[in-house]
């Protein structure tokens, strides 16, 4: 071969490989699949991943999707998983909803670009509710910054996350059981390795990232051995959980009973004592939701021994997570206005970690009745948490930083303190339109920051972007914040209330 036609060889092949790149058609390994082009985006969409997990597939680990033949349509979200309809203060899921209901989602810039970075979004909703066809987390904002965006189904309450005396007998799979939404997110991140490249993206560069349970499931993911070497950063938007995970077959050291035993009683809540696999599956869609809730924490991974192998703060104290470039945040006032019900529930699991007395002791630190009142349990569930799980990855070795998103459209009500549970969303995602309120210029440039920061922690494992104030680490409590002003790096002035409240419940988590 002589040197010209090499070099010749070289050129139509990397022609070749940018015309795929851009191509609203791809090939994957279970087949062709045709995206849709839109603004300055190829969108693909309704991509399943695995089998749909239905029948005699209830309730067992993720089984290989069937190939097809010919070009399936890519052009429609795949139906949400099966849940209780969306409360009149939650976003619509955006499709209907199903068993069937494991589908992927990817987002590209239409120019032909390749090895791009790669974003895997989980959504949140307690484990128990949410999908990735919500609009305001549709990913076409991201495209247009260069970054290949996957958002992601996975089975959620008693069908994501169940323990059954029958099921861990029949122990299908190899035992795999109890964590199947988390089996489905692995599941996800396998065919990202495997298949991202078809859409130009680069399986050495996958960030994941999620809001509240999809924060919760990305910790978990940095603590799963199943899950490392699949993901090469992490962001965690108000991530949450404190306490032992229950157990599979055996109590928790903080007393709660097993995991079976919680999925016995369940069912027992809506009539229905069995031992037989086979009337678990048969269990029809109307008595699935209305399955007792989960409470306060929503559904929660069981200890199972191959997807989860011990407590979450177990792992992160040890150094056990996964050794990746890590952001963690929360809003500025996570949990304002709690409907009473609600509010009841937040006192009953505080109390589980601080005493009467102790709560006493952190009045000077918050300044006083009202401020503890106001800010406790947002502390406890997520910001202050989110600071110590920096402050142990840290002290392994592996970068961390932390931020707080404190922008609030000026639309809001006048009565909210601070930016509530995921109303940074619409500013990371910049779906301004699908936002809690309506939003204007002020919140686009406050938008653009966030998104730049993101983006670029994705690109290379740093969120300090061109012609943006660099993100500090989180050492000496630094943080980013982000405010009506836009970005900028400060000393966390909460630092003080989350420490005081760390020396006590730290311990105990």
């Amino acid at each position: 071969m002589t040197k010209s036609f090499a070099i010749l060889l070289v050129a139509v092949c990397s022609m070749a490989s940018a015309a795929a790149a851009s191509s609203t058609t791809v090939r994957i390994d279970s087949g062709a699949l045709q995206g849709a082009l839109e603004t300055h985006v190829i969108a693909f969409r309704g991509i399943p991943y695995v089998a749909p997990p239905v029948g005699v597939l209830r309730w067992r680990a993720p089984q290989p999707v069937v190939s097809w033949s010919g070009v399936r349509p890519a052009t429609s979200f795949g139906n949400a998983c099966l849940q209780p309809p969306p409360g009149p203060r939650e976003p619509a899921l955006g499709a209907p909803q199903s068993e069937d209901c494991l589908y992927l989602n990817i987002w590209r810039p239409a120019s032909a670009k390749t090895k791009l970075p790669v974003m895997v979004w989980i959504h949140g909703g307690g484990f128990t509710k949410g999908a990735s066809s919500i609009a305001n987390s549709d990913g076409a904002g991201f495209a247009r910054r260069g970054v290949v965006l996957v958002s992601i189904n996975y089975r959620v309450g008693y069908l994501g996350f169940f323990a059954h005396p029958a099921l861990t007998r029949e122990a299908a799979d190899g035992g795999q059981i109890a964590n199947y939404g988390l089996m489905d997110q692995i599941a996800a991140l396998r065919w990202v390795q495997r298949n991202i490249h078809a859409f130009g993206g680069d399986a050495s560069r996958v960030t994941i990232f999620g809001q509240s349970a999809g924060a919760f499931s990305v910790e978990a993911l940095m603590a799963s051995p199943r899950a490392h070497g699949l993901f090469h950063r992490a962001i965690v938007m108000s991530g949450y959980y404190r306490g032992s995970y229950p157990r599979i077959s055996m109590s928790a050291p903080d007393g709660r009973r097993s995991a079976e035993e919680d999925g016995a009683a369940a069912l027992k809540g809506i009539g229905v004592e069995t031992t037989d696999v086979a009337v678990l599956r048969g269990l029809t869609a109307q008595q699935l939701t209305s399955l007792p809730p989960h409470g306060f924490n929503g559904g929660i991974p069981a200890i199972d021994g191959r997807y989860v192998v011990e407590d979450l703060w177990t792992t992160f104290r040890s150094g056990r997570e996964a050794p990746v470039p890590m952001i963690v945040g929360a809003t500025s006032q996570e949990t304002p206005l709690l409907p009473p019900e609600v509010r009841a529930q937040v006192h009953a699991v505080l109390a589980k970690f601080i005493s009467p007395a102790e709560e006493a002791a952190l009045l000077p630190v918050y300044g006083g009745q009202q401020g503890l009142d106001q800010s406790l349990g947002s502390d406890f569930s997520f910001a202050a948490l989110l600071r110590s799980l920096a402050q142990l990855h840290m002290t392994h070795g592996h970068a961390s930083y932390r931020y707080r998103f404190a922008a609030l459209p000026a639309s809001a009500p006048s009565t909210l303190l601070g930016l509530p549970h995921a109303g940074d969303i619409a500013y990371v995602f910049g779906t301004l339109a699908a936002g809690m309120w309506k939003m204007d210029a002020r919140d686009r440039a406050v938008s653009d920051a966030a998104m730049d920061y993101w983006v670029e922690f994705a690109r290379s494992g740093r969120p300090t972007p061109p012609h943006r104030p660099a993100w500090p680490s989180a050492a000496d409590d630094q943080i980013m914040l982000f405010d009506n002003d836009g970005a900028k790096p400060q000393v966390d002035d909460r630092a003080a209330r989350y420490k005081a409240l760390a020396r006590i419940v730290d311990p105990k988590s």
